[in-house]
């Protein structure tokens, strides 16, 4: 393949007219906005209202909640978590479906994963002459081209192990007293919570209000922890972390 077919089989699609792009922002907005889900345990011992990218924007407990060990009832938490984030990607994919121009990838990254790595394909730059054409910076067309070539694989090979650490990456956070704590993975996912005995002290509204103040505090750690790994991968050309923190409350972004 020569160079030139090479720039052209990567060439950028033709961008979308203003007043459609604005349209589809606008829509997939309103999708993101609607896209919340709410479930209960069957006897209403726990309820749990979740929104976009995993966010848990709703906890609850009954007084049946008390009939369960504080072990049993943390993974009821996490459980129920699941299920109502389940319904709430499930709707937002559905909504995104109808408006975003095949864009498979939609749902899963404003659910907060990254998509697959893309297959390595670096174009054949050896048939590149060595005295072709000089930019205004005195460089040659084959030479320029061949390092953008070399960066971009070494792009994709970052993406890749950032992708890898995201897997693996999460954040706890605990209660003033260490009665409460949840843990969350990067992205939003609630992967745990822990309730001491102690805990069953306080009425259900207030002992929902803890474990919920807590997975806000660990989603938003978690956040923060996403963002400074995007930023190895950005560099200083874009703040991803003053990004992530723009979004958060003062509650929130406390660690």
């Amino acid at each position: 393949m020569s160079a030139f077919d090479a720039i052209r089989k990567t060439a950028i699609p033709k961008p979308m007219p203003q007043a459609e792009l604005n349209q589809t922002v606008d829509a997939l907005r309103q999708a993101v906005l609607a896209a919340t889900a709410t479930v209960s345990t069957p006897d209403g011992a726990v309820e749990v209202t979740a929104g976009p990218g995993n966010a848990i924007v709703g906890l609850g407990f009954g007084r049946a909640a008390y009939r369960y060990s504080p072990e049993r009832l943390g993974t009821l938490v996490v459980d129920t978590a699941r299920q109502a984030t389940a319904e709430a990607t499930g709707t937002m994919t559905e909504a995104v479906d109808t408006i975003g121009r095949g864009r498979t990838e939609l749902p899963g990254l404003l659910g907060g994963a990254l998509p697959e790595v893309p297959a390595p394909d670096p174009p054949n730059l050896d048939d590149l002459p060595d005295d072709g054409a000089v930019d205004a910076e005195g460089r040659r067309t084959g030479e320029l081209l061949r390092r953008l070539s070399e960066e971009s694989q070494q792009q994709l090979r970052g993406y890749a192990q950032l992708r890898a650490e995201l897997a693996e990456l999460s954040a706890t956070a605990r209660t003033a007293d260490g009665g409460i704590a949840a843990q969350v993975r990067a992205g939003g996912e609630l992967m745990a919570v822990h309730i001491g005995t102690d805990q069953f002290r306080h009425d259900p509204a207030t002992l929902a209000g803890l474990v919920h103040s807590a997975v806000m505090t660990a989603t938003a750690q978690a956040a923060m922890l996403m963002a400074d790994r995007v930023q190895r991968l950005t560099g200083p050309r874009l703040d991803v972390r003053s990004l992530i923190e723009a979004y958060q409350t003062p509650d929130e972004s406390r660690s």
